[in-house]
């Protein structure tokens, strides 16, 4: 046997060597060798369907409708001295002083409401930014769990009475996923999962 049919036999071997190794059967939880394990997860129905999202909605309803209370209790002030400033005459004496006490009462009040509105939305801009943290950490899991290599976003559905047709169209044609085995969508494990994490975070 030459050199040349040595070296040629040496790769067929080499050749069936690695064919053997590829069909092996894949760890538990992996996809076979080369063969990409993709999932879909539509994270605006994990964000409405989360128990600690919903709670989260509640606690900072609760802090605006205070707050609303609060600003028209301030916002009557404000009109007591507007309405005690119209009893007097513009030229009587202590006309100036009660114009420049309402004008600051009515700035103060206004400057308040900005300030503690402001806080309040970038409080709940956090809460938000933090719960997506959370969503996409335990998609995460999740898919290390089942050996999942990529996780798709699944866009949300339309409402075509409320759209334009270009903005219809560009939703359209944005689509991330446009086919999916619904044996692939994690959604509902995710959401199981971060109840299961938020309920036991309670207690």
């Amino acid at each position: 046997m030459n050199a040349k049919h040595v070296s040629l036999v040496s790769l067929l071997v080499a050749a069936a060597a690695l064919i053997s190794l590829a069909s092996r059967a894949p760890a538990q939880g992996q996809a076979p060798a080369g063969q990409l394990k993709i999932a879909t997860a539509s994270t605006s129905r994990i964000f409405l369907g989360i128990k600690e999202r919903n709670d989260v909605q509640a606690k900072f309803k609760q802090e605006v409708e205070a707050l609303d209370k609060d600003a028209r209790s301030r916002e009557q002030k404000v009109a007591d001295l507007r309405n005690q400033l119209e009893l007097i005459k513009p030229d009587a004496p202590q006309y100036e002083e009660a114009s420049r006490a309402h004008m600051q009462a009515a700035s103060e009040h206004k400057a308040w409401v900005e300030l503690n509105r402001g806080i309040v939305s970038r409080n709940e801009k956090l809460q938000m930014k933090k719960l997506f943290d959370k969503v996409t950490a335990t998609i995460g899991d999740i898919a290390k769990e089942r050996g999942i290599d990529l996780v798709v976003a699944e866009q949300p559905g339309y409402n075509i009475d409320r759209m334009s047709v270009q903005d219809l169209i560009q939703a359209m044609t944005q689509r991330e996923v446009l086919y999916k085995n619904a044996a692939v969508d994690i959604t509902a494990d995710v959401i199981q999962k971060l109840d299961e994490r938020y309920n036991a975070a309670q207690k």
